[in-house]
């Protein structure tokens, strides 16, 4: 189906490729898992697959590629064997709603019309996300973001669906319908399949292959059942351990009562009262769409108050009391959930320094962090963000916001495309953040962070708070409704 031929790939600016005299070819039906560590070049790759790179996203390519036996030169028809859900799902999305979104794929290829309507309703039910088809993509979670883009590629049948991190921004339940949704047209469909993933958990005991990739070179390649498929499967199912800081907590950093918001019809947040204290860090938890974004849009002032108060780092915000955001990110940082959202300079290092600069506090701790990232990933400073890897810039979007060490740091699902290493990496920086007394949130899904290292966890459901406080006062109910086990 696939043959990748001595495939290397060199972006400009960049002193080493990223991908290095790659080669590995695929059967009809099978489904691969590949897999690696950030920045090793597994969406390079397959962004080459897809004709991205060259043709739309400039880089050096040497090698071949082949789709049934035929090299392709025009991305528009590759479209046609071979289709690709990115690892932002923002990035591929034409249209303004669900259901046009779904229909743009079977249109431009000319599908009937009366097929184009069973082709959008047979790929939403896959994901699980019918009942989105009337919605517009910008009042979407990340989450049913996500869905939609895979829906949108299931919707014209390709011979070969690569998935770039399905479940990157998934809360346990999406995840679990996501892989059955995935399984389910593996089986019912003459298709070829390639998951990108860090969460190899989810998707090793499907695959009938597992290829990964070190530093832009193959690494690995083995079918189900041969040792090395084995050990891989033990490690990856093995879960990450943590350590809980020994914190010292004062009064509350952020407290909020009586939250609603209400968009086109929708409650957002529906009387939302909570205290966080200084020094904390909190797992803010949840389904996606259940309004922990929403959230902290309002602790940092971009979401304005509807009916309610909050009061964060002595910034007291109401319906009739609005405070600039410009104001308030003295005291309080925010990582947004998609990293393209928060890059603005044309360099790492004046990225990095960013909020530093433009609040005019010292940048002698940014300046540490550049040097320590600059020589840990293998790049230098004067490189745009925009042609690093997804993990690579969520970690410059964290040390941004920190930049002018403000007093509370929001972090909206940091882990997302990292992998184990990255993952360590980031909490190790928060608890060096944490140290200095610092309050920190983090929306996540990861149970296991939230259990073992966080000090208070926040669950919302459905826009209300049902359950804050301390993580070992939070009922064991709790924790299992936000399991894959427990959403069924």
């Amino acid at each position: 189906m696939l043959e990748v031929e001595d495939l290397t790939v060199r972006y400009r600016g960049r002193s080493k490729p990223a991908v290095r005299s790659l080669s590995f070819e695929t059967k009809d039906r099978e489904f691969i898992l590949l897999a690696g560590n950030s920045a090793s070049g597994k969406s390079t790759a397959m962004q080459v697959v897809c004709g991205f790179i060259p043709h739309i996203i400039p880089a050096e390519v040497d090698g071949a590629v082949r789709l049934d036996g035929k090299e392709y030169s025009d991305p528009a028809e590759v479209a046609g064997v071979a289709c690709m859900v990115q690892q932002d799902p923002e990035t591929q999305f034409c249209t303004e709603t669900v259901e046009e979104e779904v229909a743009f794929g079977p249109e431009n290829l000319r599908y009937p019309r009366g097929e184009i309507a069973s082709s959008v309703d047979h790929a939403l039910a896959a994901v699980k996300a019918s009942h989105l088809i009337d919605r517009r993509l910008s009042t979407l979670s990340g989450g049913e973001k996500q869905k939609v883009a895979i829906a949108s590629v299931l919707s014209v049948n390709p011979r070969l669906l690569i998935l770039d991190e399905p479940t990157a921004s998934l809360d346990p339940r999406s995840v679990g319908q996501v892989v059955r949704a995935i399984r389910a047209a593996k089986a019912v469909r003459d298709i070829t399949v390639i998951v990108v993933e860090h969460r190899v958990r989810d998707f090793i005991d499907m695959s009938d292959r597992l290829i990964t990739l070190a530093e832009g070179k193959l690494e690995l390649d083995c079918r189900r059942g041969e040792a090395e498929f084995l050990v891989a499967r033990a490690r990856a199912l093995a879960p990450l351990k943590y350590r809980r800081p020994v914190l010292e907590m004062g009064q509350a950093a952020i407290s909020v009562r009586g939250l609603s918001l209400e968009m086109e019809g929708w409650q957002i947040l529906d009387g939302v009262d909570l205290d966080i204290r200084e020094g904390a860090v909190v797992a803010l938890m949840g389904e996606n769409g259940s309004g922990k974004t929403t959230l902290l849009r309002h602790f940092v002032g971009l979401q304005p108050v509807q009916k309610g108060t909050i009061s964060i780092c002595g910034h007291t915000v109401s319906s009739a009391r609005n405070v600039d955001p410009w104001d308030i990110g003295r005291d309080v940082g925010l990582v947004f959930q998609n990293p393209n959202h928060q890059l603005f300079e044309n360099t790492v290092e004046r990225e990095m320094l960013f909020a530093s600069t433009n609040f005019l506090t010292k940048t002698s701790a940014a300046r540490e962090a550049l040097d320590n990232f600059e020589r840990q990933e293998g790049l230098q400073r004067y490189v745009h963000p925009h042609r690093l890897s997804f993990g690579q810039k969520r970690r410059v979007n964290i040390l941004s916001a920190y930049s002018h060490e403000p007093k509370v740091l929001l972090l909206d699902e940091p882990f997302a495309g990292q992998d184990q290493d990255n993952q360590e990496r980031i909490v190790t920086v928060i608890s060096d953040i944490q140290r200095s007394g610092r309050t920190i949130v983090v929306v996540t899904h990861d149970l296991d962070f939230a259990k073992q290292y966080c000090t208070d966890a926040l669950v919302l459901n459905e826009g209300r708070v049902v359950a804050s406080g301390p993580v070992d006062a939070i009922p064991e109910t709790v924790w299992k409704s936000l399991s894959a086990e427990g959403r069924g």
